[in-house]
């Protein structure tokens, strides 16, 4: 849980016992005005029923049922949750780009450009990471770097090298 929760989690809980504060306060004052007006008629039960209802339903939200809805719902609102057509495309591209960085042959041709098949292999590694724990940022940083090597795929800088690969 970071602060951000953890405040968030604080303002439930207060909300909570403020509510139950409410209900006592408001309920014994009741019950003393019903006990001391008209004995006879016990009108308390009706508001300390209905209003105890509503308490026990908030606590319930508060307590049993967490609010992880409410995080997905989040999530869903403000696109950090990426949909698995998404991820997919991501995996594409990237396997895509594999296959082509896989027909050079780096070392022959510049083994200093290496490490951007390692790149590739190691974005390849974060997208099947992001398809199981759904990381906005590290979606972010695995789309920046798939981008960069769509750049150098296509750019005349690998017709060079690939070219230079097939003897051309």
């Amino acid at each position: 849980m970071n602060e951000e929760q953890a405040r968030e989690r604080i303002e439930e809980l207060r909300g909570f016992y403020a509510h139950l504060a409410a209900y006592v306060a408001v309920n014994v004052f009741l019950i003393l005005v019903n006990l001391v007006t008209s004995s006879g008629f016990l009108w308390f039960i009706f508001p300390l029923a209905g209003w105890g209802i509503g308490l026990a339903i908030h606590a319930v939200m508060v307590f049993w049922t967490g609010n992880e809805w409410e995080t997905r719902k989040l999530e869903e609102l403000t696109g950090l949750k990426q949909t698995q057509d998404e991820l997919q495309r991501l995996s594409e591209r990237t396997d895509a780009l594999v296959t082509i960085l896989a027909s050079v042959d780096w070392e022959r041709i510049d083994p200093e450009l290496l490490r951007t098949r390692d790149n590739l292999e190691e974005a390849r590694e974060r997208v099947r990471a992001l398809r199981t724990h759904a990381d906005p940022g590290l979606q972010e940083e695995v789309r920046e770097e798939i981008e960069k090597l769509e750049a150098f795929v296509t750019s005349s800088e690998f017709a060079y090298y690939d070219q230079a690969a097939k003897g051309k």
